[in-house]
């Protein structure tokens, strides 16, 4: 018998990154939008890797001048994004954020940077549309998270890409209540997609292997603790312990704010 070959869709893109931001502990476009609101309600913001628009709707909704771009592919074009939302998406070609140098006071991105192969590309390419003092907020997991989320199955992304174990790891926990819908197919058909998924669209670094390439270019600063106080109010727990509990069941939450060049000494 010939085994069936595993083919992953792009609509898979989309459709994965969306549950991935809703199924998160608390729902990340409403965590940015209010991050955003609280910063500067004035501010030009630039959402990267919007997807279908939903955190620049909630945005624009509440009154502040939000524009998105992405990577769209041929079967999850900008016929995805709502027509309301359309107008203020670019399609982005290749690495470079389509927009001019120091146009945005302010760059987000959500669940995003885990799927950059280039992450120091990525990075100069935010410093190079932010203004003067502009800050960015960054929602992503890094490989320490417990679950993989595009999947919904505890530590899948720690196996090594292209192994079949991971395949029959999935397969099991599946069976114990893990992971994603069937939808008519096998189990071993089902997660052999999504390990293909992973291993195509998907870049695990380690928390210090994302803060070496990110220093470089701005001062980081770590706010799960405001993560946590979005989804359970506040708590008397300390911040250290919200912050490692929010990084282990969801992900990092970063802003980034521009190094500032050194003025020029007089001669």
């Amino acid at each position: 018998m010939t085994p069936r070959i595993w083919r992953v869709t792009s609509a898979d893109i989309v459709a994965s990154q969306n549950s991935r931001r809703r199924n998160s502990p608390v729902n990340t476009y409403e965590f940015c939008a209010d991050w955003v609101r609280r910063q500067s309600p004035n501010a030009c913001v630039l959402d990267y890797g919007c997807g279908e628009g939903q955190t620049i709707s909630l945005l624009r909704d509440r009154g502040v001048a939000a524009v998105g771009c992405d990577v769209f592919y041929s079967t999850s074009s900008l016929t995805g994004v709502p027509i309301t939302v359309r107008p203020h998406v670019s399609e982005m070609q290749g690495d470079r954020i389509p927009f001019e140098d120091a146009s945005f006071d302010v760059v987000i991105s959500d669940m995003v940077l885990e799927h950059v192969p280039n992450l120091q590309i990525v990075m100069s390419e935010v410093a190079r549309v932010l203004k003067p003092g502009g800050v960015s907020l960054h929602v992503f997991p890094d490989r320490s998270v417990w679950l993989e989320g595009h999947a919904n199955i505890p530590f899948l992304h720690w196996f090594g890409k292209g192994t079949k174990a991971r395949v029959y790891y999935a397969m099991a926990m599946s069976k114990l209540g893990f992971g994603l819908p069937l939808r008519g197919m096998s189990r071993r058909e089902r997660y052999g997609n999504k390990c293909i998924w992973l291993d195509d669209w998907t870049h695990y670094r380690s928390l210090p292997e994302i803060h070496a390439c990110i220093s470089r270019l701005f001062k980081i600063e770590h706010i799960e603790d405001q993560w946590f106080d979005a989804r359970f109010g506040q708590r008397p727990l300390p911040r250290a312990i919200k912050r490692w509990m929010v990084r282990k069941l969801a992900g990092n939450a970063v802003v980034l704010r521009k190094h500032q060049l050194a003025a020029p000494t007089a001669l």
